[in-house]
């Protein structure tokens, strides 16, 4: 049976919220495969009802539909019952199977009540562009009493050269459209970071010549603004058409590039090279990682953000891991990926992220506030942004972002690309203690020991003022 999700949605090892975390989030709009026969568990706005996938994680039926009913069983062909010496041999008789699995009744959601309370906590509410532009407007009014929003810590606010033009017309990826950004296409932490004015138009540094290899889940072809896709590849069909179910890699692709049309990335003129390891994140297996980072390394790429978390792996795996790791640095080719997501608190260690030479990245919010979901890790490196960010849809139109320490690395995987360009020749550690150097620490007595928060945000100001002595900022 096939299910669809109306809203992002908790996935758990028990059809229960109080015994234990989330262990991962599968997003509005995925379909995946589940048991025809959901089981009974924790009653939310009286429903109880739970639906379970063949690794056994459950996810609550109140905010998925089903659409796609299990078929009818198969036949089986039934032997005929053991012969003793005297009775003759008797034909096959076809056993009476017992009837398919009821399905309970689901509500029709294009009827459903347009007020039904959804709790806290199994599913989340993604802002809308309207909310966010109005935070945003909060925000730069700079409201810090009577209830408004905490202050933003920023107040005011390997080289392999990339074949072909360096700029591509308005017409086919909106090269010339970051030269002169239209306000409302960028979102907040571009806008707050100064990197459209001072990386872009002043410095004309826009990640060109840099190639970000995205391993998740693909990307969707024909997005208007992803026209730099140079290579893909899928594990473990590398035939199929290339196409991104969940949205996530999407999402990281545009967040991290995107040229314009609709929604500005970090880096707009970087090429991008897909490599589609999973249908959804939490499906991503260490194999898939293995066989993207291998065809990432191959294809060249500057820098690879590995958008995936796993708690641990084994022995082998660590190993291969650990030397294609090894490989890319020498390559000087710069590694990140996301602390992962948890809510507890207790630190954890995620992998690739606790690796050698592999830049560990965790959330925060428009306001400086580190992401309730971004994990704590002894291994953290810096938080950037991984919320409120807007995206755009693959026709173009601007849509809701999700919420996820991935999208963090994938955005720092674009401002990356802007020091690439501009340092063709600085190697990964060098970048990676640029960033830790100039990252705005909520505790500078505790920088760099801090599990929430590592080293502090990402602070684009501070390291351009480091790459070019004559900014002030």
């Amino acid at each position: 049976m096939k299910i669809r999700f109306l809203e992002d949605t908790y996935i758990r090892s028990t059809p229960h919220t109080r015994l234990g975390t989330p262990i991962g989030t599968v997003f509005k709009g995925t379909e995946i495969e589940v048991e025809p026969t959901p089981v009974e568990g924790e009653a939310i706005d009286d429903i109880n009802l739970w639906f379970r996938d063949k690794k056994g994680w459950h996810y609550w039926s109140g905010r998925a539909v089903v659409v796609e009913l299990p078929g009818p069983p198969a036949e089986k062909e039934e032997k005929g019952p053991a012969e003793s010496p005297a009775a003759p041999a008797r034909a096959g008789q076809e056993e009476e199977l017992p009837p398919p699995p009821s399905i309970p009744a689901f509500i029709d959601r294009k009827t459903e009540p347009a007020n039904e309370k959804i709790p806290e906590g199994e599913t989340r509410h993604v802002p809308g562009l309207e909310e966010l532009m109005q935070a945003e407007a909060r925000f730069q009014g700079g409201l810090e009493t009577g209830g408004g929003q905490p202050k933003s810590p920023f107040g005011a606010l390997s080289r392999s050269f990339v074949p072909g033009p360096e700029n591509i017309d308005a017409g086919g990826s909106g090269g010339a459209l970051w030269r002169d950004p239209p306000g409302e296409r960028l979102n907040w932490a571009v806008r707050n970071y100064q990197i459209a004015s001072d990386w872009w138009q002043a410095r004309q540094l826009a990640g060109s010549g840099v190639r970000i290899a995205l391993l998740s889940t693909g990307a969707a072809t024909g997005h208007p603004d992803l026209p730099h896709i140079e290579a893909a590849f899928q594990y473990p069909d590398d035939s199929k058409p290339m196409q991104d179910l969940q949205g996530l890699g999407t999402q990281a692709a545009v967040v991290a590039a995107g040229a314009g049309q609709a929604v500005f990335g970090v880096a707009p003129e970087a090429r991008l090279l897909i490599g589609k390891i999973g249908e959804q994140d939490h499906l991503i297996t260490p194999e898939g990682l293995l066989a993207g980072l291998e065809w990432a390394i191959s294809a060249r790429a500057d820098i690879i953000a590995m958008l995936v978390d796993f708690p641990g792996l084994p022995d082998q795996q660590m190993e291969a891991l650990q030397q294609l790791i090894g490989q890319a640095a020498a390559r000087n080719i710069i590694l990140v990926a996301p602390v992962g997501t948890a809510a507890n608190k207790m630190p954890e260690s995620r992998y690739p992220a606790r690796l050698d030479h592999v830049l560990s990245v965790g959330a925060h919010d428009q306001f400086g506030q580190r992401c309730s979901f971004s994990a704590r890790s002894y291994h953290l490196d810096l938080l950037a942004p991984g919320e409120g960010l807007t995206v755009s849809a693959s026709a173009g139109q601007v849509k809701e972002n999700v919420k996820s320490v991935a999208i963090a690395a994938a955005f720092t995987a674009g401002f990356m690309a802007l020091i690439r360009q501009q340092s063709r020749d600085m190697a990964p550690e060098a970048v990676f203690e640029l960033l830790r150097e100039t990252a705005v620490s909520r505790r500078p007595f505790n920088k760099g020991e801090d599990v929430e928060c590592g080293y502090g945000q990402l602070n684009p100001i501070e390291v351009l003022k480091k790459l070019d002595p004559s900014y002030e900022g």
